[in-house]
């Protein structure tokens, strides 16, 4: 421009791919020449008028006022010969006066190549090319439109749209048309999905679309063939092979390529990845049904040829209707191996269920799939694994085969399931005569051929596992299973010949089976019971857990067997596993598994942390659709949780546990329908509690009889006596719990039966009362469960006290030892709970004191004093000043009476320990 003023014609050229910011640079030009006086001249090529002067602009010189002209032509290339024949004769004719003439080139255009436009910029005294803009650039445009990215995010945009401002700007405008943006926002998917993705799943914008369309006009036919197939395709694809389902020759491939580049466009790389999802909707809504179906039918074989991976070909498959490709369906079945080995369980479905398209419905082929299917539907659709389960069998003609589509249903399935579980092993050839397949009676079936092969022997070992499982109902089921595993030496095989070592698989899921059908029909003692699933424990890897494998036996057995310390280290590895899969329903499963292991063991607080989290990260159904809801399928999540919401008295996670039972599709079943009435219990008006009293006796009954579920296991009996007291019927509740003394006696296992004596002993009067508390404290001295025995030892001291029987003194001042030792568990906990807006929890809720409660912060303040914080470190855990805890600390001394921290220490420890004695069933009557 100082040249101009000067009296020098200058030329300026800007230059650039499609949308890098040829027209605001002009703009700015604008301005500076308005700024520096100026007169400003604007004009734009268009291809709708080609034949008349650039735009109409009139005469550029002279200007009557004397003043410099700046003459800014943008999309040069798009004028026709007239106009650019105008423009340099104003350049070459020195006489009317100075100008500034700038002109803005869309590079890779076609016209851009007519030898009058390359004239002009040959001319030129300056070119600037635009190019895309880096992070940092991408990251202020952002932010003009009031978007705050982190580093990571503003790395995606800048990838998404290889900082092509008008790309950018695209996004930006699909975002605004988005009502609900700010609600997302609030809502928290904000983190989850990020705005990016939100965009790129909106239509492009209709001006971006026609700015491509402009792109391509002019360039051979070539040019946007092999733009709508590369834009079809996806993803990082060679030439030759965009070429090939463009049906051009490699020569023209080439040359379509290096067209494309020259627009920025790199068809090979599908960079930027923005830009051609625009191209695709174009392409997509440009041709017809008929070439669509051809275009993703090559594209599909051609990807599958070059090797691409499975993400890239299956949706082409999906595309194409069945027939049309002979190999389909093999290579939908090696996709889905493939990507089920990457862990993409979704997919793998996906592409069987593809396949299945391509047989008719009695065909073997298909039966084969359909056992593929199931198999990958594990963990992700049981109902529909039985389902296809149930569809496949049918379809396989030799016995061998369709046992082997049996064996590999999950096994707790045969628990949960029993009427699909009959049909299945009916129309597998249960109870016929073939080696593989046990008889009506597994114990009474001959030897093994010695021909048989490992493989086959496993395979039947298996069969029996679920044959069994599927007949535990049955008394006598109960008894064969147990006579079974007397035979049974964890150092040898099962039977003689050639069957799997001890270490197998298959002989590991027998082994739980038959231990667990002993546990059901009260038929083993908790001591080999613990020796029994201590070995399987030992021999079964954590890191191969899941939901619905002998697993979820073996640890309902150890918990009530009380071989907690072997479950815990196995569920703490599983849970691991769970976290790094990131598997929500397997992590679900195990913490619940872990927080029963903890309410048997007598760590409460453990138990219900477990349980809570447990709670927290399973799949809601009314928050998220494709998250399955809790059915009997998950019969041990369900009774582990109720377990915990019962024991600990949690009314948080029964109110919360109840209300996704109650809202998923097993409200009506055996396991969930117990489940709910137990945890309708404490919340039932008076009123109401005789129907629910017999409803829950019928409920146990039902699902009793189904055979999964005991009054070992759950003792139901136990949590039904609160219910009879509170009806009036102590008579009632004592029968309960005599029955249920009984059965824990024969069962043996010490913290049980220690518990249902304190319990009985805390209903009836008198000397027999003191008779069952002492016994209960006997008892429990052989337990490793220490809360159980401090509880039977506050009951019998307070009524020996209440007796004026000497020694209560020495048996409450244990007890308080107990206390204080069981107190720090919960202090921990008490410490480390989540403000309720967490996992929609209350904290602990206040806890009882002489004179009254401790309100929260109290209670947060004593605990951190008692596990030796100090005053500084407790207001930084609280986020309030030394001196707010200093007076806290005041409160609490007067309050508890003791003298200074030393005293508060054991105190607010024993006020915790007394806090969980005083929590669960009957609890309250110590």
């Amino acid at each position: 421009m100082n040249s101009t003023q000067t009296g020098d014609n200058v030329l300026m050229a800007v230059t650039g791919t499609p949308g890098t910011g040829r027209s605001a640079f002009l703009d700015a030009v604008a301005v500076r020449a308005e700024q520096h006086g100026f007169v400003v001249r604007r004009a734009r090529g268009s291809r709708l008028e080609q034949g008349l002067p650039l735009g109409r602009p009139g005469p550029a010189r002279p200007e009557p006022t004397g003043r410099p002209v700046a003459l800014l032509v943008d999309d040069l290339q798009r004028a026709g010969e007239p106009a650019l024949t105008r423009l340099t004769a104003l350049l070459a004719d020195p006489e009317p006066g100075p100008l500034f003439m700038a002109v803005a080139v869309c590079e890779g255009e076609f016209a851009t190549e007519m030898p009058g436009v390359q004239e002009i910029l040959s001319a030129a005294d300056q070119v600037i090319r635009m190019g895309p803009l880096g992070t940092e650039g991408v990251r202020a445009l952002l932010g003009e439109r009031g978007i705050v990215l982190a580093d990571d995010q503003v790395h995606a945009w800048t990838h998404a749209t290889g900082g092509n401002p008008t790309l950018i700007i695209s996004l930006l405008e699909r975002l605004e048309r988005l009502e609900r943006l700010e609600r997302l926002e609030r809502a928290g998917r904000g983190a989850s999905v990020p705005l990016l993705d939100i965009a790129r799943a909106q239509p492009a914008p209709w001006s971006l679309r026609s700015r491509v369309a402009a792109a391509l006009t002019g360039h051979p036919e070539s040019v946007g063939r092999l733009a709508a197939c590369a834009a079809l395709l996806g993803g990082e694809t060679e030439t030759h092979v965009l070429a090939r389902l463009a049906d051009l020759d490699p020569a023209e491939g080439d040359a379509a390529a290096r067209a494309l580049i020259r627009l920025g466009w790199a068809a090979d790389r599908w960079t930027p990845p923005v830009l051609w999802d625009c191209v695709r909707e174009a392409a997509e809504e440009g041709i017809s049904l008929t070439d669509r179906d051809r275009l993703h039918r090559r594209a599909a074989e051609l990807l599958h040829a070059s090797g691409a991976p499975a993400e890239r070909v299956v949706p082409h498959f999906m595309e194409v209707g069945p027939g049309d490709w002979p190999e389909a369906a093999q290579v939908m079945r090696e996709t889905a191996r493939e990507v089920r080995r990457g862990g993409d369980d979704a997919l793998a479905i996906r592409c069987l269920r593809r396949a299945l398209r391509e047989f008719p419905p009695d065909s073997p082929q298909r039966g084969d799939l359909l056992a593929a299917l199931a198999d990958v539907e594990q963990n992700v659709d049981t109902s529909a694994m039985l389902r296809h389960v149930g569809q496949a069998l049918p379809l396989v003609n030799a016995v061998q085969e369709r046992a082997a589509v049996v064996a590999r249903v999950p096994l707790t399935l045969f628990l949960s399931a029993p009427h699909a579980a009959s049909e299945m092993l009916e129309q597998a050839g249960a109870g016929r005569t073939e080696p593989l397949v046990p008889t009506a009676d597994p114990v009474a079936r001959a030897a093994p051929k010695a021909s048989e092969t490992s493989q086959a022997s496993e395979l039947g070992l298996r069969l029996e596992a679920r044959v069994r499982l599927s007949r535990l109902g049955d008394p006598a089921a109960q008894a064969s299973a147990v006579q079974r595993l007397r035979a049974v030496d964890p150092g040898r095989a099962l039977d003689p010949g050639p069957f799997p070592g001890p270490g197998t698989a298959a002989r590991r899921e027998l082994m739980a089976v038959l231990v667990f059908a002993g546990v059901l029909g009260g038929r083993l003692p908790a001591a080999e019971v613990a020796d029994r699933t201590r070995w399987l424990l030992e021999h079964e890897p954590a890191s191969a857990a899941s939901e619905y494998t002998a697993s979820a036996l073996t640890i309902a057995c150890a918990a009530v067997a009380e071989a907690s310390e072997p479950a815990r280290c196995w569920l703490d590895t599983a849970l691991e596993t769970a976290r790094r899969r990131d598997d929500r329903r397997l992590r679900t499963a195990v913490l619940s598994w872990r927080a029963l292991t903890a309410v048997h063991a007598g760590r409460p607080a453990d138990a219900r942390a477990d349980a809570r989290e447990a709670c927290a990260v399973a799949p809601d159904p009314a928050r998220d659709p494709a998250g399955d809801s809790l059915g009997d399928h998950d019969w041990l999540t369900v009774l582990s949780l109720t377990s915990v919401a019962v024991e600990t008295g949690d009314t948080w996670l029964a109110e919360r546990l109840r209300d996704r039972l109650a809202q998923g599709q097993g409200a009506g079943q055996p396991v969930c329908g117990l489940a709910l009435r137990v945890l309708q219990i404490p919340l039932t008006a008076e009123r109401e509690l005789p129907a629910l009293a017999a409803d829950l006796q019928d409920a146990a009954c039902r699902a009793e009889a189904a055979g999964w579920c005991n009054r070992t296991l759950f003792p139901v009996d136990v949590w039904r006596a609160p219910l009879l007291l509170r009806l009036g019927d102590p008579e009632g509740a004592l029968r309960l719990l005599a029955r249920a003394c009984d059965r824990a006696r024969r069962f043996g296992a010490p913290a049980a039966l220690g518990r249902t004596l304190r319990m009985w002993g805390t209903v009836v009067r008198g000397r027999y009362a003191l008779s069952l508390l002492a016994e209960s404290v006997a008892v429990l001295r052989e337990s490793s469960n220490h809360l159980e025995l401090g509880r039977s030892l506050t009951a019998y001291g307070n009524r020996l006290r209440a007796a004026g029987r000497p020694g209560s003194d020495e048996i409450l001042a244990e007890a308080d030892r107990i206390a204080e030792a069981t107190g720090e568990a919960a202090l921990r906990r008490w410490i480390a709970s989540q403000p309720p807006s967490a996992h929609g929890a209350p904290p602990c809720g206040g806890v009882p004191v002489a004179g009254g409660v401790l309100s929260d912060t109290e209670r947060r303040v004593a605990s951190l004093v008692a596990l030796g914080h100090t005053n500084q470190d407790a207001a930084e855990a609280l986020g309030v000043t030394r001196r707010a805890v200093e007076k806290s600390l005041t409160r609490l001394y007067h309050r508890l009476d003791v003298d200074g921290r030393a005293g508060l220490v054991p105190a607010a420890r024993r006020m915790a320990g007394r806090a969980v004695f005083g929590s669960g069933v009957l609890a309250e009557r110590l």
